[in-house]
C-alpha cells in the first residue's frame, strides 16, 4: 500500500513537472517565434515563463534528489570508514530535513507577505508564485523522507553515479602507463 502510494506521489510529481515544462518551453518558443519572425514581443510570455520556470525548480528538486543529481560534497564521506558513513548521511538528512522546514515556514510568511503585490504585467498575486518556495520544501522534504533508509545506507564506493565520477579518464590511464 505505501509503495503505490509513494509510485502514484512521484508519477504526480513528474506530469506535473512535465507539463510545467512543456508550458514554459512553448512560452518561450511563442517569443523567440514572435520576437525574430514577426519583429514584436508577447509581453506576458516571458513574465508567465519565469513563473512557471520557478515552480518547476522547485517543484522539480524532489526528483532529482531521488535520482542523485543534485550537487553533493562527498570527500569526506569517502575518508570516514565504512561503518561511519550511515552515520554521517543520517546526519546530513536531518540537516536537510530542518532546513527544509525552516524554508517551509519562511516562505510561507513571504509569500503572504507578497500576496498583495502584483507582477508587472500579468497582474498575478506575486505570493502565488512565491507559495513555490513552501510547496516546492515540502514536496523535497516528502521525497526524502520516502528515500530515508536509502539515502542513508548508500555509500560512495557503492553508489554508480559516484563510482562513474571517481573512474580513471583516458588521461589518468597516459599518465599511469608513463
Amino acid at each position: 500500500m505505501l509503495r503505490r502510494l509513494e509510485h502514484a506521489f512521484v508519477r504526480i510529481n513528474e506530469i506535473v513537472v512535465v507539463v510545467l515544462m512543456a508550458v514554459m518551453t512553448s512560452l518561450v518558443l511563442l517569443n523567440v517565434v514572435t520576437r525574430y519572425g514577426f519583429q514584436f514581443s508577447v509581453t506576458w510570455a516571458e513574465e508567465l515563463s519565469r513563473f512557471v520556470m520557478i515552480w518547476v525548480t522547485y517543484i522539480g528538486a524532489g526528483l532529482a534528489l531521488r535520482q542523485g543529481n543534485h550537487v553533493a560534497f562527498e570527500y569526506v564521506q569517502s575518508l570516514l570508514p565504512p561503518r561511519a558513513v550511515p552515520w554521517l548521511r543520517a546526519f546530513v538528512a536531518l540537516g536537510i530535513l530542518a532546513f527544509l522546514a525552516y524554508l517551509t515556514y519562511f516562505g510561507w510568511e513571504f509569500s503572504q507577505l507578497t500576496m498583495r503585490q502584483r507582477s508587472a504585467v500579468l497582474g498575478i498575486q506575486r505570493g502565488i508564485v512565491g507559495l513555490a518556495i513552501p510547496i516546492g520544501a515540502i514536496v523535497l522534504g516528502m521525497h526524502l523522507l520516502m528515500i530515508f533508509r536509502q539515502f542513508v545506507n548508500t555509500n560512495v564506493r557503492d553508489d554508480p553515479l559516484s563510482a562513474s565520477v571517481a573512474a580513471p579518464t583516458p588521461l589518468d590511464e597516459q599518465d599511469a602507463a608513463r
